[in-house]
């Protein structure tokens, strides 16, 4: 587990991916979520003079909502809209581009700077900005465009100031080291084994008693807890494309003309051998040749033999010249013209291709066979009728979002397409079935617009086939749960808490009697009925044992002359009582100590600390005001 971590520390780069980065952010975003244009726009905060507008805000929480949505949604059914925190995800976007502003004058109070040959070496080795390995100005323009830059000093601006924050990143830890000292004491503490013994002690919830006060005051302290679930009740539109296939009709003449098209398309093939006579610089000698073979052929002897015989084609002459089935246009035109000119059996005249001079023969020949209109008539009209149907669904689509935005509710959108207005809820953010199943019906139903404005969502593409508008009918929002309805729930709560602490004050009784000698680990077996498990020679990376235990026991002191005892709570409230005996460090683990990657690892985290502290003390010392 460390050392992986020390391999992961040991291959990163920080300013390897800086304009990848850019391009892949502003691509979504656009220019406005990193810049720093002076506006008279609300400010979100203000650095040393440096204004965060409001807009520039909006638009960074926007792209980080969008990232953690995404994220969320690869859960599947889990996801759940109300996984963001909507509060502390503005706070931390806000933070972060405080942050940014920060360090870009901190890299410019400390004098750094970035050459124009820097930039340019960036930009010409980004594979976004190449074609076929090479830099390509035109793809340049093209995907700085889309990413909202103004002009191309725009973003050579961008990505020097990047160059410069990796610049000020890697001063601190590019430069850091590990001590010899340093390396072997992690090398002791990677190699490290413990030897102990485990016992575990069960919460008794049947001996904990709870009181009708107790779980009224516990109510009282914590309303806040004891509410419903905020609920929605649905309206939605939706639109399948499956649903215009009914009303979609088959023009006979386009379906003649589609029928004449697939049929031409159909071609006839041709098995062709040849012999090929290779010209150099005498093309007379080789024609005359060439003629000479043919007087042979037509003198009855075999194609196949001559082939083998005289034909400078490597590829085809053991196999008596043949070249397999081709169709008109696979070859040279005048071979083609040649070949598809030929009964079969018949051989050529002598033919000059860019490749030399051919005798060609047609040895066989396999006419298309045609299908009939009536054959091809079911699948002639479903690709007619698809057609159809894509156009309506995108026209309907189109009318859909039209009338959605302009529309104060449902009913006139459905009336105008000719659609059910489906009701669904309540429902919890979490969704329902079906349509509400969807994690974007969700996420539109409880976006601000929806929910507060109480306005039709925009169009919401579920998937390639289906799209659908959303509209709020009914808010209900949450509602104090009366005391009788969580009395039992409150009640479990405080027992469980009330078992757990118990056996937490028991655990650490017998704990101090064990290390005073007042108690022996069989008789604590005995006491509790239980069984010591004994585990010898465990790694930090054992996974045969509980790693919430391993945790534990590993920030046990080592023992001396008599075992360490400690106990530790499980999830379940229970404990686990430990009895240390033994910490041993092979010798061959200060041998590894001279491993880079140990030198590496320290140094990564030295780097990484020494730059925290710096970039601490620049926000500690930057007049910052946030709105």
């Amino acid at each position: 587990m460390m050392l992986q971590n020390m391999r992961d520390k040991a291959q990163s780069w920080v300013a390897k991916v800086i304009v990848g980065v850019i391009v892949l952010v502003f691509a979504m975003t656009g220019w406005e979520s990193i810049s720093r244009f002076t506006s008279n726009d609300q400010k979100a905060a203000e650095v040393n003079g440096t204004v965060i507008s409001t807009a520039e805000f909006e638009q960074a929480v926007s792209l980080q909502r969008r990232q953690l949505t995404q994220q969320l949604q690869q859960l599947g059914e889990q996801f759940d809209p109300d996984m963001i925190d909507e509060r502390l995800l503005r706070e931390s976007v806000l933070e972060g581009l405080i942050q940014r502003a920060v360090l870009l004058e901190g890299a410019q109070d400390a004098n750094l700077r970035i050459s124009e040959q820097m930039v340019d070496h960036m930009l010409l080795n980004t594979p976004d900005f190449q074609t076929n390995g090479q830099f390509d100005a035109n793809r340049f323009d093209v995907v700085i465009r889309n990413m909202g830059m103004s002009s191309r000093m725009a973003f050579r601006d961008l990505v020097r100031q990047e160059l410069m924050l990796a610049q000020l990143r890697n001063a601190y830890q590019a430069t850091s080291f590990a001590t010899p000292a340093e390396r072997q004491m992690l090398a002791r503490l990677e190699n490290q084994s413990r030897d102990f013994a485990v016992i575990e002690l069960d919460t008794d919830a049947a001996s904990v008693e709870v009181s009708d006060a107790e779980v009224e005051q516990y109510y009282n302290d914590n309303q806040a807890d004891f509410l419903t679930e905020e609920q929605v009740v649905l309206e939605t539109l939706t639109l399948s494309r499956s649903d215009f296939f009914e009303g979609a009709e088959v023009d006979e003449a386009a379906l003649e003309s589609l029928y004449q098209r697939e049929v031409g398309n159909l071609t006839e093939q041709r098995r062709a051998s040849h012999i090929l006579f290779e010209v150099s610089d005498d093309e007379a000698a080789v024609l005359e040749e060439a003629a000479a073979v043919k007087a042979r052929l037509d003198a009855g002897e075999d194609f196949a033999a001559l082939a083998k015989e005289v034909s400078d084609d490597p590829g085809t002459s053991n196999n008596g010249g043949d070249m397999g089935y081709v169709e008109h246009g696979s070859f040279d035109p005048a071979f083609d013209d040649a070949l598809f000119a030929l009964e079969e059996n018949q051989v050529s005249e002598p033919v000059r291709s860019r490749f030399g001079v051919h005798l060609v023969k047609l040895t066989d020949l396999q006419s298309p066979e045609v299908p009939s209109l009536e054959s091809m008539r079911p699948t002639l009209e479903q690709e007619l009728k698809a057609e159809q149907v894509e156009r309506r669904f995108v026209e309907a689509s189109r009318e859909l979002a039209n009338l959605a935005y302009e529309s104060e509710d449902l009913a006139e959108p459905a009336r105008i397409l000719n659609v059910e207005v489906e009701t669904h809820g309540p429902l919890e953010r979490s969704g329902g079935e079906g349509l509400t199943a969807n994690p974007r019906i969700m996420a539109a139903a409880f976006a601000e617009d929806v929910l507060v404005d109480r306005r039709n969502s925009q169009l919401i593409e579920l998937d390639a086939d289906t799209v659908a508008v959303v509209r709020v009918k009914e808010h209900l929002k949450p509602e104090q749960r009366p005391l009788d309805e969580v009395r039992a729930e409150i009640a479990d709560l405080l027992q469980f808490r009330k078992a757990s602490e118990l056996a937490a004050e028991r655990a650490e009784q017998w704990v101090t009697q064990l290390e005073q000698g007042e108690l022996d680990t069989q008789a604590l077996a005995a006491e509790l009925g239980n069984e010591w498990q004994v585990h010898e020679a465990i790694s930090r990376s054992d996974r045969d044992v509980t790693q919430a235990l391993l945790r534990n026991v590993f920030t046990m002191s080592k023992p001396g002359s008599t075992p360490e005892y400690a106990h530790f709570r499980q999830p379940d409230g229970s404990q686990w009582i430990v009895e240390l005996r033994g910490v041993s460090i092979p010798e061959e683990a200060l041998a590894e100590a001279d491993s880079p990657m140990y030198g590496d690892y320290i140094a990564g985290q030295t780097g990484e600390q020494d730059f925290a502290g710096v970039q601490q003390q620049l926000q500690d010392q930057a007049d910052i005001e946030r709105f």
